[in-house]
Parts: structure tokens; sequence; C-alpha cells
């Protein structure tokens, strides 16, 4: 294993050096590599060895359901006397036996390992580990623990860096197509932040929270340009279409496996606090704090704005509108708070 750690391996040399350790010293057949997906709270399949069913790799993917907290924080061996075993038997005939190793860094379980045995009926082996592979994976398992985190933290950095850069391509789509609210999604989500950090939120909530405001009109991309810059009324078939694009932007971003708290705001930034909005018809708190903060940042800078049907409104109007909305359109508590960091800040 230290030689694993030392050696300037790729990303994928490295996941694939490490389940295949852990197999040739339990001399096993097949094995999986697991990460935990902290956010989605899920296993990651990184790596698979040997002959095995997607469906068993699925399977095992969900042990963290399956299992007991006790069994998932222990090596522990399941072979066919165990009622667990058979339910992964199913999916392979061919499966003898197999250990879950967890990998834990502090209080954390970053993934698992799992070794199996699967044999031919020809095969002569036992078909069982022994105690010398259990303390061999307890070794393992502490050093194997520590690689996997450096794997994660890398795989998070590029799937951030990547995350980063496609919402700033689709927030650029979303200005091109309105040319009233060019720079809308941008400033929603400054000022989202700003307010998020006046109500004392969590940090990593916060940032969920600028996500969402950016994504948040994500569904016009699907509208018709005619539809959104049109400078009259809309009909009531032109708005039934305006009113799809929270549910079409969380269809629109389903590939990307973002987070909760930012696809509660962009499904629900236009459900109103008296259960009057779209698409729910949520009430009051029933409605994702997240999506109740940036519904009054977005309706605060669409009437700072222009838009095609109608000038921008005043300081004074645009407070006297907010405080109409008060228990109605807005939670009562959030945009009393939001007009002092207004009336504080100046903001336009």
């Amino acid at each position: 294993m230290t030689n694993i750690l030392i050696k300037n391996h790729d990303l994928d040399t490295t996941i694939k050096s490490t389940l295949q350790l852990a197999m040739e010293m339990t001399h096993s057949e097949a094995g999986c590599l697991y990460i935990t997906n902290f956010s989605m709270r899920k296993l990651t399949a990184v790596e698979v060895n040997g002959q095995i069913s997607k469906n068993l790799v699925k399977a095992f993917s969900k042990a963290n359901k399956i299992l007991s907290k006790e069994q998932l924080h222990r090596i522990v061996e399941f072979n066919k006397k165990d009622k667990i075993f058979q339910q992964f038997q199913q999916l392979d005939e061919k499966l003898e036996s197999f250990i879950i190793v967890p990998l834990i860094v502090g209080d954390d379980t970053i993934g698992y390992a799992v070794v199996m045995h699967r044999h031919d009926h020809c095969d002569h082996h036992s078909g069982s580990y022994s105690l010398q592979d259990l303390r061999n994976l307890k070794i393992y398992s502490r050093q194997a623990a520590l690689l996997l985190d450096h794997i994660r933290m890398n795989i998070e950095r590029g799937k951030k860096d990547f995350y980063l850069k496609t919402i700033a391509s689709l927030v650029a789509a979303i200005d091109a197509k309105d040319i009233y609210t060019q720079n809308h999604s941008s400033r929603v989500a400054k000022v989202t932040v700003e307010f998020s950090k006046d109500l004392g939120l969590a940090e990593d909530l916060i940032e969920s929270m600028h996500y969402g405001a950016l994504l948040h009109d994500i569904g016009k991309i699907g509208v018709l340009d005619e539809i959104l810059n049109k400078p009259g009324a809309l009909t009531r078939e032109e708005f039934a279409i305006i009113k799809e694009h929270p549910v079409k932007g969380i269809n629109i971003l389903a590939p990307m496996e973002l987070e909760k708290d930012v696809l509660n705001i962009i499904r629900y930034h236009h459900e109103r606090y008296d259960g009057m909005g779209y698409p729910e018809k949520l009430r009051g708190n029933e409605i994702p704090l997240t999506a109740r903060i940036v519904s009054i940042v977005d309706a605060w800078d669409a009437m700072t704005s222009n838009r095609a049907y109608r000038k921008k409104l005043s300081s004074e109007e645009v407070t006297q509108e907010l405080k109409k909305g008060k228990g109605s359109q807005f939670d009562p508590y959030l945009v009393e708070k939001f007009i002092a960091l207004i009336d504080k800040f100046s903001y336009r």
C-alpha cells in the first residue's frame, strides 16, 4: 500500500491499484470500490474488477441502506449462512462470499471496498475468507481510506470546476434570451448571498443558494423569445408557458445531479406564501427557506429593472410593493429583514 501512496500514479491508475491490492491480498476473484457522495447521500462506484453484473454493482452501492450501522463500520464477511448474503446472491449465482470494507477518515465513512469470491462449479477454492484476510484488510483499510479521501477531493475539485464553467455558460444563455433581464441572474445571486449572510445562514448553504440563484430562470431557455420580450400583456396561454419554466429548469439540469438546496430554488422560487404561486401551490413554510429568500430578491430585482412591459419602479415604490406582499406573496419575517437590508445598503 505504501508503494501506491508514494508513486506518482494518475487518478485512474491509483483507483485501479487500490482495489487490485485488496483483491490480491485476499485472493478475491472480483471487487468494487465506492466513494461516498456526501451531497447526494449515496455511494458512487469508481472502479469494478472482475466478472460482475451491473445489477450486483448497483446492489452493493445501496449497502449503506441495507446493512446495519454496526455492520457498515466493521470489516465483516457475508456468506451463504447470512440472510443478507442471499439478497446479493440472487443477482449472481456464482457469488460465494464477500467482505465490505469501510474506509473511514475521522468520523466520516468516505467510501467502501468490496471484495468477493465468485466461483465456477469446477473451482476448488473454499469460497470463504480466513482470519488472516480480515487482519490484512484491517491494515489495508486505514491506508486506503487516506488515499481514497485524496482521490475524492480531486474528483470533487474537478467536478466543481466543471460545474462552475457549466453554470457560467447556462447563465450566459439565459441573458442572451431576454434583452431586458441581462445580468438579472447574476444580480439576484449577488444580493441573495448578501441577504443570506445577513440572516446568519451557514456558509455551505449560502454557496448552494448562490448557484441556485444564478440558475433560477434556466428554464426560460425553453421559452420563445417573442413571449419573453413581449412589450404588452401576456395572454393566458403565454403565461401558462412562462409558468412552466421552473419545472423545465429542473429537467434541463437533471443530468448534473445538483444538490437539493440548489434544485429547491429553481423549482419553487415562484411559490407564494399564501399558496397561490406555482408550480405546486405550496404555502408558508412548506416552501423551502432557500426558495422563499430568492423569491424576494428575484421580485426586488425585477421591480428595480426596466422590463419590456414597464419602466423600473422608484425605491419608494419598490419598498411599498414589498410591504404589500408581506404574508401574501412573501414570507413576512424575511421580507421585513430584506427591506431593512436594502435600506441599510441603499441598493440601486
